[in-house]
């Protein structure tokens, strides 16, 4: 298994023009409140898209145990079923995932049996280099942006934390273009800026920077309405566009 730190490197075709990225968290395979209706319409966008990638940021398995606050007996699929499920789904789209952090549903199996089954299940797919434990550092290179450059892009992805420890956390990563987080099933998106000293050619001036949260694929009820969440959107979902003639992002909702 790859350390945080390692970078993940991806130089794709020079022929491409554009790609777009599909970020995906909290599906929560396995919890009476996932939506495959609302998977099945994402899933289905990817595969339709031949510029299509898939960068993965954790909850993708709600592994419910006896210390969670999630009840074991409402699961609708044991832990080895949905590591086997999403071993099938996300099989079928292998080619197209960058990269992938575990959540911290995951993490309650790290915890207290010593496994990852989000790694195991991209190990089995045989892109376990492509998984990191806590956060994920990509560059992404494509397009000829003149005849010996290729545009780059870096990404961070984390699953997120205390919202407004998660918030401020792009602001700690220099060099970085766009952080994709989850956990809050909140769908959002916000610019930022750092100020930056480039001492080697003696000037100061402002980069900019991207914040992506993913929409949760859960339906409105159970923990969160016991809990008293606010219900969250599940309808839309962020795709990235990366232009491979010169640097330039755009966002949609979908």
């Amino acid at each position: 298994m790859k350390a945080d730190f390692d970078l993940i490197v991806h130089k794709l075709g020079r022929e491409l023009s554009h790609i777009n990225i599909y970020p995906i968290g909290d599906l929560h395979i396995g919890s009476p409140d996932f939506s495959e209706k609302a998977f099945r319409r994402w899933k289905d966008m990817v595969l339709a898209d031949p510029n299509g990638y898939v960068m993965i940021v954790g909850d993708i398995m709600d592994m419910a145990t006896k210390g969670s606050i999630t009840n074991i007996y409402e699961a609708t699929m044991t832990p080895f079923e949905q590591r086997e499920w999403v071993e099938k789904e996300f099989g079928e789209i292998r080619a197209k995932i960058l990269g992938a952090v575990q959540g911290n549903h995951e993490y309650r199996a790290n915890k207290l049996l010593g496994i990852c089954p989000m790694y195991d299940v991209l190990a089995k797919l045989d892109i376990g280099h492509l998984y990191r434990p806590n956060m994920a550092f990509i560059k992404v290179n494509l397009g000829e942006r003149n005849k010996d450059r290729q545009a780059s892009y870096t990404f961070v992805l984390a699953h997120g934390q205390a919202k407004g420890r998660t918030k401020q956390f792009p602001y700690v990563v220099d060099g970085m273009d766009i952080m994709i987080s989850g956990h809050f099933h909140t769908p959002e998106n916000s610019i930022g800026n750092k100020i930056v000293i480039d001492s080697q050619n003696e000037g100061v001036s402002t980069r900019e920077f991207m914040h992506i949260s993913v929409p949760s694929f859960t339906n409105y009820g159970g923990y969160a309405m016991k809990a008293m969440f606010m219900p969250q959107g599940n309808e839309k979902f962020p795709i990235i566009n990366l232009s491979g003639d010169k640097k330039e992002t755009k966002l949609m909702w979908t």
